[in-house]
C-alpha cells in the first residue's frame, strides 16, 4: 500500500457530521473506526486537538463526579520515548511468551504475506512504539478516592469505565476528522511502571493511570477492520445462554409460523 499524504484541514472537514448527522452516518463512523498505529510525527492544528479533547468531557459518570483526568503530553518528546520504551518492554513480555499459533487465529483478516511480520512486531514489541510518533500522548487517569461522596466507586466498576467512555468520545471525533488514534494499557500493567510514570509527570497517588491514548497524523490508511461477533454471539435474551434473535430472524420465524397456521386451518376446513 503506497503512503498517502496527510489530509489538509479542508479535506478532513469536508464531510463533518455536524448537527444534521443521521443515525446511519453515526453508525458508519462507529463501524469504520480503527486503531491506526503508524503515525508521521507531525502536529495537528491546535484547534482540532482541542475539539477532540473537549469531547471527553461529555462522558457520563456516577453523580456527575467526572472521575477522570487526562495528562496531554505533546512537547515532551523524551516522555513520549519513555512511554514507547515501556510499551515495547511490556508488549515483549506479554506477546513474546506466546507461540505464534496462539494469536494468528485472531489475525485471520490480515493478508497471508503480512501476517507473520505483524505477529513478529507484536512479539518484539515494536508494534507498540507508536507513542513516540504521536502528536499527543494522553495519559488517562481514574480515581476512586478523590471525591467527597460517601458511596464507594471502585475504579474497576466506575472510574475506568468513565475514562473509557471519554476516550471513545475523543476517538470518534478524531476519526471523523481523519486522524490516527490508538489506545494501549500495556505501559500500566506493571506497578513499577505506574510508579515511574506517575513520578515523571506528577500524577498524585489518589489517581491511577489507566491507559495511554495516542492521536496523530496517519502515515497511511488502514484496510477495513475484521468482522465482529454477530448479535447472537454477544447478546443473550432475558437469561444467560439464550441467544438474542435479530429482528429479521424473528420476523422470518413469525412468518413461517403464520404460514403453518394458515395451512393447518385450511386442512381443518377440508376435513369438515
Amino acid at each position: 500500500m503506497t503512503q498517502s499524504k496527510p489530509q489538509s484541514k479542508e479535506q478532513r472537514l469536508a464531510k463533518p457530521l455536524g448537527k444534521n448527522a443521521t443515525t446511519d452516518q453515526i453508525v458508519e463512523l462507529i463501524r469504520m473506526r480503527r486503531s491506526i498505529r503508524q503515525m508521521t510525527g507531525e502536529r495537528l492544528p491546535d484547534e482540532d486537538l482541542e475539539l477532540i479533547l473537549d469531547a471527553a468531557r461529555y462522558a457520563p459518570s456516577p453523580e456527575n463526579m467526572q472521575m477522570m483526568r487526562f495528562v496531554v503530553i505533546r512537547d515532551d518528546q523524551e516522555m513520549k520515548r519513555i512511554i514507547a520504551d515501556i510499551s515495547q518492554e511490556a508488549a515483549r513480555y506479554v506477546f513474546g511468551n506466546f507461540p505464534y499459533e496462539a494469536t494468528q487465529g485472531r489475525l485471520w483478516y490480515l493478508p497471508d504475506a503480512s501476517r507473520p511480520s505483524t505477529y513478529e512486531e507484536m512479539r518484539d514489541g515494536s508494534l507498540f512504539r507508536y507513542p513516540e510518533k504521536a502528536d499527543a500522548v494522553i495519559v488517562c487517569c481514574a480515581s476512586e478516592t478523590w471525591h467527597d461522596s460517601t458511596a464507594m466507586y471502585p475504579n474497576e466498576l466506575c472510574g475506568s469505565v468513565v475514562v473509557a467512555m471519554g476516550v471513545l468520545n475523543m476517538w470518534l471525533v478524531a476519526h471523523s476528522m481523519g486522524y490516527a488514534c490508538a489506545y494501549q494499557a500495556v505501559p500500566f500493567a506493571d506497578k513499577r511502571h505506574v510508579e515511574f510514570i506517575c513520578d515523571k509527570i506528577g500524577i498524585p497517588r489518589t489517581w491511577t493511570p489507566i491507559a495511554a491514548f495516542c492521536i496523530g497524523i496517519p502515515e497511511k490508511p488502514r484496510m477495513l477492520g475484521p468482522s465482529r461477533w454477530p448479535l447472537e454471539g454477544s447478546f443473550y435474551a432475558e437469561r444467560w445462554g439464550v441467544p438474542y434473535q435479530r429482528l429479521a430472524f424473528r420476523n422470518q420465524k413469525a412468518k413461517k409460523a403464520k404460514q403453518k397456521s394458515k395451512i393447518k386451518r385450511k386442512k381443518m376446513k377440508v376435513q369438515r
